[in-house]
C-alpha cells in the first residue's frame, strides 16, 4: 500500500486542492477551492485515512489445511477446562464438545454451555460453598490448567533446574518479570476461541476476589453470545473458530511440508 501523508496535498490550478498519486482512491476528487486552508487540510487529512483503511482491508483468506501430520495442541474451554491431547487420542475441541452438547445432536445451545459451566464449577469449588475464593483460583491455576499463566518462569541461577523434591523451591515458580510474547493472544487464550487470559478468574463480575457461580454461569452466556457470530442460538463444530495453536500447529505442518519439497 503506498503511504501518503499531508504532504502529499497539492493543488489543481483553477480546482483546488487534491492528493498526488491518490489512484486508488480516484473516488475521492478534490476538495473545493472556496474552502479555507485549515478546512483543506482536515479534509485532506480525512480523505488519506479513508483512503488507506479502503487500501488496508482486504477479505480474509484462511491459510489451507496442511496435508500432512498436525501435532494436536492443548484446548482450553471457553470456561477455562483444559483438554489434553493423548495418542491416537480424538481431538480435544471434539473432546469438550462431545460433552457438552448433552443430547449428542451436533449443536451446542446457551442452556448446554451454561450446564456444562455448571459442571466445572463444582471441580473448583473444593468446599462446595457455591463460591470461588483465592486459593481456590489459585489451585486451579496452579494443578488444573498452569498454562493460564501469563508469564513462564526464568532461571535465577544461571539456567539451573528447579529441586524436584521440593515443591515450594523458588525457582519453580512463575516470574512476574517475564517478558515472553506471545503475538497477541496471552494465558489462556492460545488455546481458546476467545483471548481471555484467565477464564475462571475474568468471571468475577464484581471484582470481589470471589467467583460465584452466578457470575460463572453469566460468563458462560456470555462467552456463547460472543462465539454465535451467526445469532443462531446453537454452535456447531463448524461453526467455531480455530485457537491460536491450532493456527499455529497447522502453519508448522505447512512450513515442514514446504521445507521439505525444497530438498
Amino acid at each position: 500500500m503506498k503511504r501518503m501523508s499531508l504532504s502529499s496535498i497539492y493543488r489543481h490550478p483553477g480546482e483546488g486542492w487534491g492528493l498526488s498519486g491518490l489512484t486508488a482512491c480516484e473516488g475521492f476528487g478534490g476538495i473545493p477551492a472556496f474552502a479555507g486552508t485549515t478546512a483543506k487540510y482536515w479534509v485532506a487529512a480525512i480523505m488519506i485515512a479513508a483512503c488507506a483503511s479502503a487500501q488496508a482491508r482486504k477479505p480474509d483468506v484462511p491459510p489451507p489445511v496442511c496435508a500432512g501430520t498436525i501435532k494436536t495442541p492443548l484446548f482450553i474451554s471457553p470456561m477455562g477446562e483444559p483438554f489434553r491431547p493423548k495418542p491416537g487420542g480424538p481431538d480435544p475441541v471434539a473432546t469438550w464438545f462431545a460433552g457438552a452438547d448433552t443430547n449428542h445432536d451436533g449443536q451446542l445451545t446457551l442452556g448446554e454451555m451454561t450446564a456444562d459451566a455448571d459442571r466445572f464449577f463444582a471441580t473448583l469449588d473444593h468446599d462446595h460453598d457455591g463460591q470461588l475464593l483465592p486459593d481456590e483460583v489459585d489451585a486451579y491455576e496452579e494443578n488444573v490448567a498452569p498454562e493460564v499463566r501469563l508469564y513462564q518462569p526464568r532461571p535465577a541461577d544461571g539456567g539451573r533446574k528447579p529441586d524436584k523434591d521440593r515443591p515450594n523451591d523458588r525457582r519453580s515458580r512463575p516470574s512476574a518479570r517475564g517478558t515472553a510474547d506471545y503475538g497477541g493472544a496471552i494465558g489462556a487464550g492460545r488455546y481458546a476461541f476467545l483471548n481471555i487470559p484467565n477464564p475462571v478468574a475474568s468471571a468475577d463480575d464484581d471484582i470481589n476476589r470471589a467467583v460465584d457461580s452466578r457470575e460463572f454461569r453469566a460468563a458462560a452466556a456470555e462467552r456463547f453470545r460472543a462465539l454465535d457470530t451467526g445469532q443462531k442460538k446453537a454452535l456447531t463444530l463448524n461453526d467455531l473458530p480455530k485457537t491460536p495453536a491450532q493456527i499455529a500447529a497447522n502453519a508448522a505442518c505447512l512450513a515442514a511440508k514446504k521445507a521439505k519439497a525444497k530438498r
